[in-house]
């Protein structure tokens, strides 16, 4: 009987330790890095629809912002013909890009590297 007692002891035990270690996994922790990438609020340019075509070069006109310490870039492109994308190089050499911006539309969007990482370099690429 007392084999039977301990044996269920141990597994209502393993059973408790098994939810606080699930639960301390969706809770999260201060030091775990935050979820890397852009996130945007992408709106249409009224002015600039439908003058997009086939031209040789994109033509847009594009800000950035990095504040210190610069974990984050606060990017706005405006894209009045082709198309671009804004790449975002963190300092431990991880990338990601915005969605491809195309002609008459506006993005304005976060990029987060970190913390720890920092933002090292943005570019906008031509997609055509």
């Amino acid at each position: 009987m007392a084999v039977h007692a301990r044996r269920t002891l141990i597994g209502v035990l393993a059973a408790i330790a098994a939810l606080l270690f699930s639960v301390a996994l969706h809770t999260g922790s201060a030091a775990a890095a935050p979820e890397r990438g852009f996130t945007d609020q992408s709106t249409e340019l009224s002015d600039a629809r439908g003058k997009g075509g086939a031209g040789l070069a994109a033509t847009y006109s594009c800000s950035r912002s990095v504040p210190i310490p610069a974990y984050y870039v606060d990017i706005d492109c405006s894209v009045f013909s082709g198309a671009i994308r804004v790449v975002v190089i963190c300092s431990d050499g991880y990338q990601f890009a915005s969605p491809i911006i195309f002609a008459g539309y506006r993005f304005t969007g976060r990029g987060t590297c970190g913390p720890p990482w920092t933002v090292r370099t943005t570019n906008v690429e031509q997609v055509f």
